[in-house]
């Protein structure tokens, strides 16, 4: 959305060029999509509203009706995020251990 792409670009150009814009997008609510191919709302939503799945902290969804829906679809990715996410963070605690 034009707000995350001004304020992105807004912070790593120094100069003032985007500042008029800024003021113009920051008020635009920020959008997301929804992760069920068959989200009645056409996928996209406010990214305040949405929900995401807590499991692999990966998928977004609209509504929780959504999030049930796409299971059968996702479930496979986010059993391998899942594993990712649970290797990388015993990595971390031994290496944490292993610095003190």
């Amino acid at each position: 959305d034009d707000h995350t792409l001004v304020s992105f670009y807004r912070k790593r150009i120094s100069c003032t060029c985007l500042d008029k814009k800024h003021k113009e997008v920051k008020s635009i609510k920020k959008m997301g999509l929804c992760n069920n191919k068959k989200c009645p709302l056409g996928g996209k939503v406010e990214r305040s509203k949405m929900v995401y799945c807590t499991r692999c902290s990966v998928a977004y969804y609209c509504s929780r009706d959504c999030q049930e829906a796409a299971w059968s679809d996702h479930r496979e990715v986010c059993k391998k995020r899942a594993e990712q996410n649970a290797k990388f963070e015993q990595e971390m605690r031994i290496r944490d251990q292993n610095s003190m």
